[in-house]
């Protein structure tokens, strides 16, 4: 009996442990889906609250234009995500950088702006110029700057033309050279001499011809100054317009596009710029006087700005051809004289004739139009 009453008490114990152990195991089981501590719990939370941010993919100067290419996103939980942070590129694209973005940095509403003032931290065109790049400004007219078309970020071509004349390679002035009267020394009758005497004159160093009819020299001289040789040719092939027109002197908002260099370029070729943004190229100071600009400021390299040096200080004619947008192949032209047009489109000199049309035209002039003429006012 002392046996079996033992036996019974041990299977009890058994019975109060397993009881206790599956209660335990139920109420940890019941929990787990309400949030318990578990770690397996919690990943599921985490991942479905992750926000995604934009950041710089490289490093932006600041002024600089913000294109998509220099844009990434990283993802954060939602609860290190700042309510200044941006969410969205969109937000950034086509915004101007207000400080320098160094590579990896998280942008916020405050690192962009539609426009920046001028005159802070430096000039605000200054930032539009390329590494290696540098900016002159040129005179303009209607006719030279493409009739006014010109924008900030056009590509254009700038064209010459050169007056040459032959000059004497001492003197450094133009041919014919002037002569003058030398008068010979006199004796007189007490021996003595008189100092040779030179009177100038207006008259043109010529050359002497014996005429074969006659048989008498005659002393040919020009009829008229000589004649300039003209050349034209594309100096610069490709420089980018960075304003039309005079800066503001004041802190006026300006919008300016960013020159954009591409890899490998060479030398002497400006960097591709992004497409011109007609809604982003209003010029202020244009808006607010409405007068034609008389000047223009191109990005070039440096040996190109001293060429452009050198001619305006030889007062050499230059002309802007606008380039066509996107366009980045290289050009390539040839001198243009007379002869080249004559050459060139098949130009006949005509011969001289024993007749010819009357009346006498010795320039061309368009023809006057009636509805040309300005009518008479009446008394």
């Amino acid at each position: 009996m002392m046996k079996i009453g033992r036996l019974l008490i041990l299977l009890a114990l058994i019975l109060i442990l397993g009881v206790l152990a599956a209660f335990l195991w139920l109420r940890r089981m019941s929990a787990a889906p309400s949030g318990g501590t578990g770690g397996e719990a919690e990943a599921p939370s985490v991942s479905q609250n992750m926000i995604p941010v934009v950041v710089a993919a490289q490093p932006i100067r600041r002024g600089t234009r913000i294109t998509e290419n220099m844009l990434t996103e990283v993802e954060l939980p939602a609860d290190r995500v700042l309510a200044t942070q941006l969410t969205d590129p969109k937000e950034a694209i086509g915004k101007l950088a207000v400080r320098d973005l160094a590579q990896g940095m998280f942008l916020t509403k405050g690192d962009i702006a539609e426009h920046l003032a001028a005159g802070s931290e430096g000039s605000l065109a200054s930032l539009q110029i390329p590494p290696g790049y540098v900016a002159i400004s040129i005179p303009m007219t209607r006719l030279s700057g493409v009739a006014y078309a010109l924008r900030p970020g056009d590509h254009v071509a700038v064209l010459a033309t050169f007056p040459f004349v032959d000059v004497d390679t001492d003197f450094q002035s133009i041919l014919p050279n002037k002569v003058a009267v030398v008068a010979p020394p006199q004796a007189t009758e007490e021996g003595q001499t008189i100092t040779a005497g030179l009177t100038p004159t207006d008259a043109w160093f010529g050359r002497s011809l014996t005429d074969n009819n006659l048989g008498m020299p005659f002393y040919v001289v020009p009829s008229e100054p000589q004649r300039s040789r003209l050349v034209s040719q594309m100096l610069i092939k490709d420089a980018v317009v960075l304003y039309v027109g005079t800066f503001p002197l004041s802190d006026q908002q300006m919008a300016i596009p960013t020159p954009q260099p591409e890899e490998g370029q060479a030398q002497g070729q400006q960097p591709q710029q992004n497409q011109p943004q007609p809604n982003n190229q209003q010029q202020p100071q244009e808006a607010a006087t409405n007068q034609s600009p008389d000047i223009i400021t191109l990005v070039v390299s440096p040996q190109e700005a001293v060429t452009l040096k050198y001619l305006m200080d030889r007062q050499i004619v230059m002309t802007l051809a606008l380039r066509a947008g996107g366009d980045t192949t290289d050009i390539s032209t040839d001198a243009v004289t007379l002869s080249y047009v004559l050459d060139t489109y098949g130009i006949v000199v005509p011969a001289k004739l024993p007749y010819d049309v009357a009346p006498r035209i010795d320039t061309v002039a368009p023809p006057l139009l009636p509805g040309d003429m300005t009518p008479t006012p009446m008394p």
